[in-house]
C-alpha cells in the first residue's frame, strides 16, 4: 500500500512540473506584452512626439507647436526644413526600437514580438507625422490697462495722480511729455515697446502667432497715438 501511494505521488509530481512551467512561461509572456505596451504608449504620445521631433527638425518646441497650430503637419514641417517625413518617423521610432532590442536581449520579448510591436508603433507614428490639424481661430489679443499706463508713467517720470491732475487741467499726454523734455512719439514708442516685449514672450511660448502679434501692435500704435494726442 505504501509503495502504491509513493508511485501515485510521484506521478502527480511529474504532472505538476509541465503545468508550473507553462504558468511561468505564460506569466513571462504577459509581462513582456505589458512592457511592450508601455513602450508603444510612450513612443506614440503626441506631446512626446513633438518634443522628440525637435532634434531632427532643428526647431525648438514652441516653433513646432506654432506651425502645427497654423495647420501644418509634422511631415510638411520636415520638408520645409529640408528633411523627409519618413526620416522623421525613423528618428521618432529609434528610441523605442532601442528599448525593445534591449528587452529581446534580456529575454523579456521574442524577436517576433518586437517586430510586431515596432510595426504598430511605426504605423501610429506615420499617422501622427502626416496628420493635419484644423487650425483654430486665434483669440483676440488682449493686454491689461496697466501694460499701457505703467510704461507711459515711467517714460514721463510722473506718478498716476500727477498725470491725471495735468490731464484735468486740459493738457494732453503729448503736451505733458513736451513739458517733461520728452516727445509724443517717444511716449508712444515706449508704450508699444513695453507691450511688444510681453507679446514676444507669448510668441516664443507658442501661445500667440507672430502674425497676430504684428496686427495687434499696429492697432496699438494707432490707438496709443490718438490717446497721447488727445484725439
Amino acid at each position: 500500500m505504501k509503495l502504491k501511494l509513493i508511485a501515485v505521488g510521484s506521478a502527480a509530481a511529474l504532472m505538476l512540473v509541465p503545468v508550473a512551467a507553462a504558468k511561468s512561461h505564460h506569466h513571462g509572456h504577459h509581462r513582456g506584452q505589458h512592457y511592450a505596451a508601455k513602450i508603444r504608449a510612450h513612443a506614440t504620445d503626441r506631446g512626446g512626439v513633438v518634443s522628440a521631433a525637435v532634434t531632427y527638425l532643428g526647431l525648438d518646441r514652441a516653433a513646432i507647436v506654432a506651425k502645427l497650430r497654423s495647420g501644418q503637419s509634422l511631415a510638411q514641417i520636415a520638408v520645409a526644413q529640408g528633411k523627409t517625413a519618413d526620416g522623421l518617423v525613423q528618428a521618432l521610432l529609434a528610441p523605442a526600437k532601442l528599448k525593445l532590442d534591449a528587452a529581446v536581449a534580456a529575454g523579456r520579448l521574442t524577436a517576433a514580438q518586437e517586430t510586431a510591436v515596432l510595426g504598430r508603433i511605426q504605423t501610429a507614428l506615420t499617422n501622427i507625422v502626416n496628420h493635419v490639424a484644423t487650425p483654430k481661430p486665434e483669440r483676440p489679443v488682449r493686454v491689461s490697462p496697466a501694460s499701457i499706463l505703467q510704461p507711459a508713467l515711467s517714460y514721463l517720470g510722473l506718478d498716476f495722480r500727477a498725470v491725471v491732475t495735468q490731464l484735468r487741467s486740459g493738457k494732453t499726454l503729448a503736451q505733458i511729455a513736451v513739458d517733461r523734455g520728452k516727445t509724443a512719439a517717444g511716449l508712444v514708442d515706449a508704450v508699444v515697446a513695453s507691450v511688444k516685449s510681453k507679446l514676444d514672450a507669448r510668441v516664443a511660448a507658442g501661445k500667440l502667432s507672430a502674425a497676430a502679434e504684428s496686427t495687434f501692435l499696429a492697432a496699438l500704435q494707432a490707438n496709443v497715438t490718438k490717446l497721447v494726442n488727445g484725439a
